[in-house]
């Protein structure tokens, strides 16, 4: 049966992809009323960026531990009910200062609503439904990338920069009010657990869980990966449309919009496959695809290659996040997994804050083509090094599980 043959499902979907595409809206919002009403040069537009970028990596640690105490549902409602004051408050900011300011605020709500969102479906959902309810929302996530900046277009369009800032913020309370129907509480703990610590205590907690899991070591640094190149592209793809393929800012849109609505279709596509998806090895090939889609896009000089790369590279990007996520999701309890998205939302910014500085040297010594390729590189690399490390571990694990019923099968052998 379809997930959104649930009513409450089917709305849940739809709230948060217009709340995504409401977040994107008002992000170009904000570079936009940077840049025009502000007059921002490139240091300030980079200090606007980390403003918002690096709450998240800082308080990646501490930012799980309200949606395992409280539950995810009460989390993303605190979490959203303050970001959309936030996105009002944008409205009055009267200096560039009080807008770096209200950007970095807007970074604190997210690093505890998007822990909250990846730590929904195993409430909502049975686990044989995990895979297709991650597909979906995930889909509706990402569906901000093909239409958050033309919502943003219309919206500055007809009211101005104010305009987008209040359909970021109704878009946040639609985003709550899906929720509300839902009861979901802190999962409970198991037999024999301890209570609830102090704060140090469960953020080592959370850590540990990461540390003594070999699957989730492997699906943080396959995600590291991918994180790393899709900062990089922040800087590589504007200046690749602009200095190789000649082109303006209307073609930079068309190719994010052919992105996204390539990783929207085959997003359905993983949801109606479901588990059949969920598979290390998928994850893995993604991966690699995905550098090997960015290089394609970045390093032709030709407007239709460019765009058969990155509609390619929206294909394996939604082969990728769901899929990734419900293994995630399976590996960690579910009394951690707010901890543990925390931390991969610090290794999404981490992502960023280490690719942005050092892509913007590479472009300025050997040229966007060569900085964009050479980024590519590092999912093939690491996807590709990543799986051959699980293959061995999985051929050593089955030749000492064969020895050891061997041993025991042998007469006279001690036990």
């Amino acid at each position: 049966m379809s997930l959104l043959r649930d009513r409450r499902i089917a709305f849940l979907v739809a709230g948060q992809s217009l709340n995504a595409i409401g977040t994107w809206c008002a992000l170009v919002a904000i570079w936009g009323y940077a840049t025009f009403h502000f007059d921002a040069g490139p240091s300030e537009i980079a200090l606007l960026g980390l403003a918002w970028a690096l709450p998240p990596f800082l308080l990646g640690p501490i930012a799980g531990i309200p949606v395992d105490r409280f539950g995810p549902k009460r989390a993303l409602i605190v979490a959203d009910g303050t970001a959309a004051i936030v996105a009002l408050l944008f409205v009055f900011a009267g200096s560039f200062e009080a807008l770096v300011l209200l950007a970095a605020i807007d970074g604190v709500t997210k690093s505890f609503a998007e822990p909250a969102f990846r730590a929904l479906p195993p409430r909502l959902v049975a686990d044989d439904q995990l895979a297709s309810a991650n597909a979906m929302l995930a889909t509706a996530e990402q569906s901000a990338i093909a239409f958050g900046p033309l919502l943003a277009s219309v919206s500055i369009a007809l009211f101005g920069f104010v305009g987008a800032f209040v359909v970021n913020s109704v878009t946040f309370v639609i985003g709550i009010a899906v929720l509300l129907p839902f009861r979901i509480g802190p999962a409970p703990r198991r037999e024999g657990d301890a209570p609830a610590a102090g704060v140090v205590q469960e953020i080592r907690e959370g850590v540990r869980v990461i540390a003594t899991r070999a699957e989730l070591r492997r699906l943080m640094l396959l995600a590291l990966c991918c994180y790393l190149i899709w900062g990089a592209f922040v800087v590589v793809e504007p200046l690749y449309v602009r200095e190789v393929l000649h082109g303006t800012s209307t073609l930079f849109a068309v190719l994010q919009t052919a992105f996204g609505v390539a990783l929207l279709a085959a997003g359905v596509v993983v949801t109606r496959l479901g588990d059949r998806m969920v598979r290390w090895s998928v994850v893995c090939a993604a991966t690699m695809a995905s550098g090997v889609c960015a290089a394609i896009y970045v390093g032709t000089k030709v407007e239709a290659i460019a765009f058969v790369g990155i509609v390619c590279w929206g294909m394996v990007t939604a082969c990728f996040l769901a899929p990734l996520r419900t293994l995630m999701q399976r590996a960690a309890p579910v009394e951690v997994h707010g901890r543990v998205f925390a931390l991969d939302g610090s290794l999404h910014s981490l992502g960023d804050l280490v690719a942005l500085p050092l892509v913007g040297l590479a472009v300025a010594v050997v040229g966007v083509q060569i900085a964009g390729a050479s980024i590519a590189v590092v999912p093939v690399v690491g996807g590709g090094l990543l799986w051959l490390r699980s293959r061995r571990a999985a051929v050593g694990t089955g030749i000492a599980s064969r020895g050891a019923v061997a041993e025991a099968a042998m007469p006279g052998t001690r036990a």
